[in-house]
């Protein structure tokens, strides 16, 4: 990376939500994955399906955290990038739920826990983290939803009191939090005898919400085109305060489960694939890729002769990138 500080330049922003990393968080069929769905080019990854009343939507189905992680990969390609622009993962709960049970099959072991020294917690901490972040890296927008929960909060001085978050547990909740631009609470309410969804861009005591831009209401309707026009509000006002020109305009079975091979299939087609790796790099490069493949998908130390079949997950992503590279 060349760094010039002497050619920096002001940050700009987008009046839109491009590029932005928003959380969505509410009750049950309040409408987060159909708002989600209206982002710019929004490729939806359902770790939980509920899209199917969604026409039109673009959804990758998305069952294992290797599956996620092959996404990603397709996600640097420029073709996809021309046709997606906003990556919407749905739940970040269930997300997080599959990058344990990776971290669990990939060591080796039954619960986190086993891992000594809380090493464990820290590994699905680091996986969950980095992968996540990759995401805005490639320069998508990221959408994240989770559900919402009361939790019983204690305050510094013994009182204790009822807030609202999401039911991401806390050590996801933390990553997920601190990377958002936006966080939005969803909520039905009753007016005038009506029952309407609003969405709370401003936390207190009673919820979890929150903005990176200064001048954002309060609360709003529970509609794209009225969070559109929010973060766009806000972010002039700023602009206005600071004296600043800084802000740029800018019939399918959804539940079809793709065939996996088995262990000992896969196993082969790993065989037939350094093979042919073999045959392009010459046996000793060759030999260093297969290497430093299975270190990342495995862990230090390990061989594929040592892979069980609650490994399978890790196989098959040795496997995709030894396909990426012939």
């Amino acid at each position: 990376m060349t760094i010039d500080l002497l050619a920096i330049q002001p940050h700009q922003i987008s009046r839109d939500l491009r590029e932005k990393i928003v959380v969505i968080y509410g009750e049950p069929k309040v409408g987060k994955t159909t708002i989600a769905s209206q982002f710019p080019k929004a490729l939806l990854l359902a770790f939980e399906k509920g899209y199917n009343a969604l026409a039109g939507v673009m959804a990758q189905n998305v069952t294992k955290w290797a599956d996620f992680k092959k996404v990603l990969r397709q996600l640097e390609n420029a073709q996809v990038k021309e046709k997606f622009e906003t990556i919407i993962v749905d739940t970040a709960d269930l997300s997080y739920a599959s990058c344990e049970k990776f971290i669990l099959q990939r060591e080796g072991v039954d619960k986190i826990g086993d891992i000594p020294y809380g090493g464990g917690y820290k590994l699905v901490r680091d996986e969950f983290d980095t992968v996540l972040r990759s995401i805005p890296m490639m320069g998508y927008g990221l959408v994240m939803i989770s559900h919402a929960q009361v939790q019983t909060i204690t305050a510094e001085d013994g009182a204790e009191y009822s807030k609202t978050v999401p039911t991401l547990t806390k050590q996801p909740r933390g990553i997920v939090l601190s990377m958002a631009d936006i966080i939005g609470y969803a909520k039905s309410i009753e007016r005038e005898g009506e029952s309407k969804t609003a969405l709370f861009l401003r936390g207190t005591q009673q919820f979890e919400a929150g903005s990176r831009f200064k001048h954002t209401p309060p609360v709003i309707k529970f509609e794209y085109e009225a969070l559109v026009k929010a973060i766009a509000d806000a972010i002039e006002k700023e602009e206005v305060e600071k004296g600043q020109t800084t802000v740029v305009e800018k019939g399918v079975n959804l539940y079809a489960e793709e065939e996996l091979l088995s262990f000992e299939d896969l196993k082969t087609e790993i065989k037939d694939l350094t093979a042919k790796l073999v045959e392009k790099q010459g046996a000793n490069v060759a030999k260093k890729t297969m290497n430093n493949l299975v270190e990342l998908h495995l862990g230090k130390s390990r061989t594929l002769k040592d892979v069980t079949e609650s490994q399978i997950e890790q196989l098959s992503l040795i496997a995709y990138d030894l396909k990426q590279m012939l």
